[in-house]
């Protein structure tokens, strides 16, 4: 469903695993003591953190088909990374592999750079990241996993009685409310929890922001938004003229726009195909592209910006998503998980569970709202001027220089 949009944006997004028995384990892995490292590997990191964010969306897309989507790889990285920590063997091979990072020697590289990351976004005020262990009452978490969930993942970590799965899911799920502000609800079904479930993890992003230079409601307008190239209806299209970071990629098929946040280095890069239909095209070369370095490539010029109005919700189940990244061992009874819990009992993932919401709409624009409107909705425009038009399904992006991908995701149809 979309619709709304304008001067501030709001999402949010949580990812659920849920943990439960499976065959028996033979390897541990030793402990991590967390000790500070060289930051020359941030930008590996950073680089191995954008792709994996452009292969999720791609299986995610091909998933959602024709439908819109948004999702947080940023999220979605936190949390398998985290539960990486605790997994040994095979299953720790195939994550730090579907992840991008390699092998799963960097367990201390990789949770040193989240300490990192997580302290720089305590300092930011327009997002907000939570994470929260639940394990099921009488069972221990072992030291160095809880060290790094508490340290470097910044975690909570509470018992919950999952028998009572009833009880269980809303104590979880009236966690989940309040990081988002009653946006996302339900996120566990009772069903999920029985007396199996050994440990749940949750974990929420909230964004909220309002653009650097805001959109002017009364430029708003019907425009047609071309969902195919022969097929288009009208939609509230959002409309602003100024100095954009700004760049057309004519041999790729695609132009560029960064618009950005007031406060943040948080920005939403734009990804508009040169054609009506040129969405699949533009997928397709995604994981060709570096988001981070594009970014730094956009000059600042003088852009006439249409973008329409849009919210959108979406949830799936990443297990399949995630098998085809190369992760299945850790929903099957090989799953390795060692580290996890001081009891010897084998684990699996039983349910990844990722829920996300955006909204672009106009609080914050009305003080605004009376400024320039006849120079800055006009059909004729001086030639210097570059136009771009969202006037047909594009990919947008909200990220940061020096933490990566937050939001991904494409507008196929905004009514």
């Amino acid at each position: 469903m979309l619709a709304m949009g304008s001067a501030l944006r709001r999402t949010f997004t949580l990812l659920a695993i849920v943990l439960v028995f499976g065959e028996s384990y033979q390897h541990e892995i030793e402990d991590d003591n967390l000790q500070g490292l060289a930051g020359s590997s941030d930008a590996e990191l950073l680089q191995q953190s954008n792709d994996f964010a452009i292969h999720l969306y791609k299986q995610v897309s091909a998933q959602a088909g024709g439908g819109n989507v948004v999702i947080s790889p940023f999220s979605i990285a936190a949390s398998l990374s985290l539960v990486a920590m605790g997994a040994g063997g095979l299953t720790a091979e195939e994550m730090f592999g579907g992840l991008r990072y390699g092998k799963a020697d960097r367990k201390e590289q990789v949770a040193d750079w989240y300490g990192r990351l997580m302290r720089q976004l305590a300092n930011d005020s327009s997002i907000a990241v939570a994470n929260t262990l639940y394990v099921k009452e009488g069972y221990n978490v072992k030291r160095s996993f809880h060290d790094v969930a508490t340290g470097s993942f910044q975690s909570e970590v509470h018992e919950l009685n999952f028998a009572q799965n009833e009880a269980a899911a809303k104590t979880i799920n009236n966690w989940v409310e309040k990081q988002t502000s009653n946006k996302i609800k339900d996120l566990i079904a009772p069903d999920m929890l029985d007396e199996f479930t050994r440990m749940v993890l949750v974990n929420a992003v909230h964004f909220k922001g309002t653009w650097k230079y805001q959109f002017n409601v009364t430029n708003t307008r019907p425009m047609p938004f071309w969902i195919s190239d022969a097929k288009s209806q009208d939609i509230p299209m959002m409309y602003i003229k100024g100095r954009f970071g700004y760049k057309i990629i004519r041999d790729k098929g695609f132009s560029a726009l960064q618009l950005s946040y007031s406060g943040s280095d948080t920005s939403m890069m734009v990804l508009l195909p040169n054609e009506r239909n040129g969405l699949a095209a533009l997928e397709e070369i995604l994981p060709s592209l570096n988001l981070i370095e594009l970014r730094k490539q956009l000059w600042r010029s003088e852009v006439e910006v249409y973008l329409p109005k849009f919210k959108i919700e979406f949830s799936l189940e990443l297990e399949d998503v995630l098998k085809t990244l190369g992760m299945g061992r850790m929903f099957s009874n090989a799953a390795e998980f060692p580290d996890l819990l001081e009891s010897n009992e084998p684990l699996k993932i039983s349910k990844a569970i990722h829920k996300a919401f955006i909204e672009v709409n106009e609080e914050g624009t009305e003080a605004a709202a009376a400024t320039a409107f006849s120079a800055k909705f006009r059909t004729a425009k001086a030639p210097s001027v570059i136009q771009f038009k969202a006037d047909h399904p594009f990919i947008y992006a909200l990220l940061s220089q020096d933490k990566g991908v937050y939001f991904l995701g494409k507008v196929t149809n905004p009514a």
